[in-house]
């Protein structure tokens, strides 16, 4: 699953990309893990000025999305990432999507809809490497990394514990599949995962939740996979992102922009415009400072139209209000 918040028309990140170039020298660098279906969409907003990495176990679907894939900035690994170099057996499931080191618990699964039982089925078991991602990164010439994609059902705190250098050094945001109940595959949980992030310097910012009903008295689905309207709260998307105004003083310019365009990204114009002014302030931003406050400043409705307002225009308009 995704977060539910994504801005598609960015007007600060499309001004950043198109006009300034801003990541032209230093492009964004994406890491997708658990890649299969492809890259989200919103990361085609940074054109050229992104370069996004997917590993992806399964070798005939990472072959497939390399075939796809014709844009130099993107590649795909068939590489399983863990907090260690080892092998493990890895539950490959009738839906290939709900694949996992960590196989679903099926006397819980039992009690929702039979389309999840079905899904999370164990057809067959093989063993893997796995790999951390420092190391992989090490070996491949890698040396930052600014955002983190991970849905690789039930071991997302596991691929985090084995890219701790990264997530000291360069990581500014992460978007994680958490499950809530240790349940449900027997993994560790989002408060594993809030903990471990929270000690790492990472705040949530956002959080998308999902529900399934029970077999017991069902609901109409609304999703693919056998989400329902209510239910009980099983699994999310958590997005997690660095407080720059805490840390700046050790920042620069790029890592600033970088920042303030995800939360643009994520629907999160308010933290970019504190960030950006915080930045100013310490004389990290100079140039272009009231423009990119200005395009994050929300647009006026006026009837069925829109108009654009400065950033002093909007607060003038909200206090006499």
């Amino acid at each position: 699953m995704a977060l539910e918040h994504i801005n598609l028309q960015p007007r600060m990140t499309q001004f950043l990309v198109n006009q300034l170039k801003a990541f032209s020298a230093q492009p964004l660098l994406v890491m997708d893990v658990g890649a299969r279906g492809g890259f989200e969409e919103h990361w085609k907003l940074y054109g050229e000025q992104v370069f996004q990495i997917g590993f992806e176990p399964d070798l005939e679907e990472c072959e497939k999305l390399n075939q796809q894939s014709l844009n130099y900035n993107h590649k795909f690994y068939p590489v399983a990432l863990g907090k260690k170099k080892e092998k493990r057996t890895f539950a490959v499931c009738q839906w290939e999507g709900s694949s996992s080191f960590y196989p679903a618990n099926t006397q819980f699964i039992q009690r929702f809809t039979d389309e999840n039982l079905q899904e999370m089925k164990v057809v067959k078991t093989i063993e893997l490497e796995t790999v951390p991602l420092d190391s992989f990164a090490a070996e491949n010439g890698i040396d930052y990394l600014d955002f983190i994609k991970l849905d690789v059902e039930g071991s997302e705190l596991d691929v985090l514990q084995g890219a701790i250098n990264f997530l000291k050094k360069s990581v500014l945001g992460l978007s994680i599949e958490v499950l809530f109940h240790s349940c449900i595959r027997n993994q560790p949980t989002f408060s594993d995962i809030d903990l471990f992030l929270n000690s790492l310097g990472f705040r949530l910012f956002d959080l998308a939740i999902y529900r399934h009903a029970r077999k017991a008295l069902p609901f109409p689905i609304i999703s693919p996979l056998g989400v329902t309207q209510q239910g009980q709260v099983l699994w999310g998307q958590a997005l997690y992102l660095r407080d720059g105004v805490s840390e700046i003083e050790s920042w620069n310019q790029q890592k600033v922009l970088k920042l303030a365009s995800l939360m643009e990204i994520f629907c999160l114009p308010d933290c970019a415009v504190e960030l950006i002014q915080t930045a100013v302030q310490k004389q990290i931003l100079i140039e272009n400072t009231e423009t990119l406050v200005n395009y994050l400043t929300p647009l006026l409705k006026k009837g069925n139209t829109t108009e654009s307002i400065s950033y002093e225009q909007y607060l003038q308009l909200f206090h006499s209000k």
